[in-house]
């Protein structure tokens, strides 16, 4: 079994455990971090079963992971866990959230990317300088930019005042005429999306290199296109991310600017 397909399956048993712990009625073991986020204990469980794995398969590998402090290794090579991506969904009982894993070099480039979507047992992945896959198939961005007037957009304001406040002011710019959006609170969701055509594209604000590294690849990988509101490249500095099939990449960057 390649180091991939290990990882694949470590996501696999991730689904798992939080579909055990998933309530469509929500949950009432709340608790808050500092910043005023809610976060589970099944978000503390996932991230205990990934953080083991990489300890034990990729001892050398440093770990940054959204519950917990970083893991300073020798290596050279970073893994970045979001283990409950869209935990205020899960804690409601919306079936939209993810786990998010990716790896990058030294040089910030990433190497692979997983999202497991519980709920919809999904998993998509993609490899550096490969193709980007769901459960075993091939996937591709959608071409609706080339062919329809209306594009499917989705949008994530994240959960500070000022990331709320650039999300209302995307949302009074939108004409429906054109453009169709959803908001779906969970970058992993958002992310394969786009990868696999069932939106055309989403902008994100606020982001953490967690929420959103293991999309990049993805998405890139199934044809689309990645940058900060600037139209940039994205980078781990940027903390806006505009994601696309390419063909709607001009009109979302118009949208969000």
């Amino acid at each position: 079994m390649s180091e991939l397909q290990q990882n694949i399956e470590l996501i696999k048993k991730v689904n798992t455990l939080l579909l055990k712990r998933f309530r469509p009625t929500g949950t009432d073991t709340l608790k808050m971090k500092k910043d005023e986020e809610i976060v589970t204990q099944a978000d503390l469980d996932a991230n205990k079963l990934i953080t083991k794995f990489l300890l034990k398969n990729y001892p050398n590998d440093d770990i940054i992971s959204e519950e917990a402090t970083k893991i300073d290794n020798p290596g050279k090579e970073t893994w970045y866990i979001d283990p409950l991506d869209g935990t205020t969904n899960f804690a409601y009982g919306y079936r939209e959230f993810a786990t998010c894993l990716a790896q990058i070099s030294e040089k910030g480039e990433v190497l692979q990317g997983i999202i497991g979507l519980p709920a919809y047992k999904e998993i998509f992945w993609a490899k550096k300088g490969g193709k980007a896959y769901l459960n075993g198939v091939k996937i591709h961005v959608s071409k609706n930019g080339k062919h329809r007037k209306r594009d499917l957009f989705l949008f994530c304001g994240g959960h500070s005042d000022e990331g709320q406040k650039k999300f209302s002011n995307i949302m009074r710019n939108i004409d429906p005429s054109t453009i169709r959006f959803r908001s779906l609170a969970s970058a992993g969701i958002e992310f394969s999306s786009v990868a696999c055509g069932r939106a055309d594209g989403c902008a994100l604000v606020e982001v953490h290199p967690w929420d959103v590294l293991a999309g990049v690849i993805i998405v890139r990988s199934a044809g689309g296109k990645v940058t900060n509101f600037a139209g940039k490249e994205w980078t781990l500095n940027d903390k806006t991310i505009a994601a696309s099939n390419g063909f709607a990449h001009n009109k979302l960057l118009k949208l969000i600017k």
